[in-house]
């Protein structure tokens, strides 16, 4: 029951703190929010970033081995056994010269390429799936020393594309990481001098609190509480803006460079509202926290 009360307390003073300080808690949701805009786009940016390079990762992942026309089939299904027995690659299909020059006539994309065509001078291949983008490059030289391979095309393999495909990834995580971090110390450091400011409004109630034996928790739970109500309402205000913008650009961005494969993702929403409440609820606690800290102390 003493707890319950307490809590009504730091509750309800925290609400008549908010709107105490009503023009330095809105200056102070305001920024938090743009702060959290900024981390929600780079959030969405980052999943946007994501779906592409899985995209180019699905189809990088995917080599064709070229084979040579005298290679017996004895040779082909042996060597097919084994790749499909390595555990760095999904899968392995064999495609015959008619099944690949089938394929090949029935791409829109080769429609003027197709009348020129005399014959079959198409190789027959093997379609392997890696696992591990890491891995292409192993496959790709066991591939080239086999040798029914054709020594005048052997694969299709792209080493340059593969390495900076995995040097984007990594390239984006850190700056990632990097902008998250920036973006978390200032918003502590606005929630911190938000609260700082409350507590000095309220300092003559607080040494009257002292006085009749306060606990240190009682009187610093109101203005946590008061923290954690500005990081969601500014989460919940970022969270908006971002959703009712997200469809719209991406329609846009795909409209206008249609060879980058982005596309709205629904269920990244329930992700992003996840981490920006829990983030601004956070963010919140902690700036207040800090910001007490200094001046609450029995």
């Amino acid at each position: 029951m003493m707890m319950l009360r307490n809590l009504k307390f730091a509750l309800d003073s925290a609400w008549q703190s908010f709107w105490r300080n009503l023009a330095v808690s809105l200056a102070a949701v305001v920024s938090i929010t743009l702060i959290l805009i900024l981390a929600g786009i780079n959030l969405l940016v980052g999943h946007a970033f994501s779906q592409v390079l899985d995209g180019f990762r699905a189809k990088v992942s995917e080599m064709s081995i070229n084979i040579a026309d005298d290679t017996p089939l004895s040779t082909v299904y042996s060597f097919r056994d084994k790749l499909a027995g390595d555990p760095r690659v999904v899968s392995v299909k064999f495609v015959t010269k008619d099944e690949a020059l089938a394929q090949f006539l029935a791409d829109p994309n080769n429609a003027e390429l197709t009348q020129q065509i005399v014959g079959n001078p198409l190789d027959a291949k093997l379609q392997v799936r890696v696992r591990n983008l890491s891995d292409v490059t192993a496959i790709d030289t066991m591939a080239q020393q086999w040798p029914g391979v054709d020594p005048t095309d052997p694969t299709n393999y792209q080493g340059d594309f593969v390495t900076r495909m995995l040097q984007l990834s990594q390239w984006l995580g850190i700056a990632g990481v990097a902008l998250m971090s920036m973006l978390v110390i200032v918003s502590v450091v606005i929630v911190m001098n938000t609260i700082r400011t409350a507590v000095y409004h309220r300092r003559k109630e607080i040494e009257v609190m002292k006085l009749v034996g306060a606990t240190e928790w009682f009187v610093r739970g109101p203005f946590v509480i008061e923290g954690v109500m500005t990081g969601l309402i500014a989460a919940a205000i970022a969270l908006s803006l971002l959703v009712i913008s997200y469809p719209p650009v991406v329609s846009r961005f795909s409209a206008d460079i249609t060879f980058i494969p982005l596309s709205y993702d629904p269920s990244f929403i329930s992700s992003l509202a996840r981490d920006l409440l829990l983030g601004g609820a956070m963010l919140g606690a902690l700036g207040s926290y800090i910001g007490v800290r200094r001046y609450v102390r029995l």
